[in-house]
């Protein structure tokens, strides 16, 4: 067993890691240097399984570590595990739990790890500063300083303020941007190593998909979709570039934003898929909706892109395969396992030309990257009941299932055997 666990660490220390919500690009993209699968076993092999506490955060990967995020004894706690064998390394406790009608007790945002540091956000809107090696808190903020008031499951509150904060924070540089929603803080920008706000801006209210950025037009930007719609952001100042007023129930924006060239891929459960195109109008951008598609729609789950094609789950509970540049399905495929059609939800990860979902069923299914139609590789059980993206280190998949009260399970699985 400790030989195994030592190669698994050697394998794992020259691995791509996943030290993100949707992977080291945070677009669902496995890089080009990432092991690429081109089938799946029949029965993946566990590497190793331990309980879980309550929680909709996906875990990630860094260094040879996972850190995972989850209820223990009412509070949203950190924990660092060994990827090789499971083993604890540090737990850090941080926040009161928060619990509605729409999932279990525990943290529902994915923590982000880089430059040594864990940066974590609780769901009732709070982020917090860890150290890497030891769990040690080196700073925390609470949203309330900036101008939020936490409400809950109440009345017809819409967003993050409703249902808990699960928009990953975005790192880059020294920087870290967070959507906190209210007066003059839609969108604040955090100094990573003190905690300290550089800027803030906006009066939007956050809704539940993170910043993404992108180049549109010749602008460095971050594309928000707040509460009040898509809404492109300047990466120096937070200054509003353009916007495509989109409004929902409860203003339930899940579904991240795709950009393909200067095209902007939004949507929700309500309004569709939605293509934008940005240009240039001398100093100022413009936005033009280009095409809707109801079929498309996105709920609870992210799309991704391969080429010029959308590719994600649909309403009802479809695989469907969208042509960006006219918002034609290419095609839809419905053979996918959802326990609940009304809220399926698929985490996708592409990989070369081909890409693999987990299904909100716990399967996994391999299909080609192709508009030509629906091509299975594919298929295997995971595990159980999950709402949360996998994190995938070269061959080695990292889940946690269970959506329910008692929790669920911590799973590496190994997808090469």
């Amino acid at each position: 067993m400790l030989i195994v666990a030592l190669l698994g660490q050697a394998a794992l220390a020259e691995a791509v890691d996943w030290r993100q919500w949707r992977g080291p690009t945070r677009n669902g993209v496995l890089p080009a240097k990432g092991l690429a699968l081109t089938q799946l076993p029949s029965q993946p092999r566990v590497v190793w399984k331990i309980k879980s506490g309550e929680g909709l955060s996906s875990p990630v990967v860094a260094d040879g570590t996972v850190f995972h995020f989850e209820n223990r004894g009412g509070k949203e706690t950190m924990v660092a595990l060994s990827a090789a064998d499971g083993s604890k390394k540090w737990s850090t406790s941080l926040a009161p739990v928060f619990e509605d009608g729409q999932g279990p007790r525990g943290p529902r945002c994915t923590p982000v790890v880089e430059g040594g540091q864990v940066f974590a956000q609780c769901s009732r809107g709070t982020l917090h500063c860890l150290n890497a090696k030891d769990g040690k808190l080196s700073w925390e903020i609470d949203y309330a300083q900036l101008g939020m008031r936490f409400i809950g499951e109440k009345g017809r509150v819409p967003g993050a303020k409703r249902h808990g904060f699960t928009c990953a924070p975005l790192v880059i540089g020294n920087a870290i941007y967070i959507t906190v929603g209210g007066k003059g803080a839609g969108i604040v920008c955090i100094d990573k190593d003190t905690g300290k706000t550089i800027w803030s801006a906006l009066d939007y209210q956050s809704g539940y998909a993170p910043p993404i950025p992108a180049t549109l037009a010749g602008r460095q930007q971050f594309v928000c979709f707040f509460v009040e719609g898509a809404v492109g952001v300047d990466v120096r100042n937070g200054e509003e570039l353009w916007k495509v007023p989109l409004t929902t129930d409860y203003g339930r924006h899940v579904a991240a934003p795709i950009v393909h060239g200067d095209t902007v891929v939004v949507g929700s459960h309500q309004v569709g898929l939605i293509g934008i195109r940005i240009s240039r109008d001398g100093e100022n951008l413009e936005s033009k909706q280009l095409w809707k598609n109801i079929e498309a729609q996105p709920n609870i789950s992210h799309g991704v892109r391969v080429n010029g094609h959308y590719f994600g789950i649909g309403d009802p509970a479809k695989l469907v395969c969208v042509d960006i540049s006219t918002g034609k399905s290419a095609w839809s495929d419905d053979t996918l396992f959802f326990p609940d059609p009304k809220r399926a939800m698929a985490t996708l990860i592409v990989m070369g030309q081909n890409i693999l979902a987990l299904t909100s069923g716990g399967e996994l299914c391999l299909f080609e990257a192709s508009p030509k139609g629906f091509n299975e590789l594919g298929r295997t059980q995971a595990c159980g009941i999950n709402w949360c993206m996998p994190a995938y280190v070269d061959g080695w998949l990292f889940v946690r299932d269970g959506i329910k009260k008692k929790g669920g399970n911590l799973i590496c699985l190994d997808l090469t055997d």
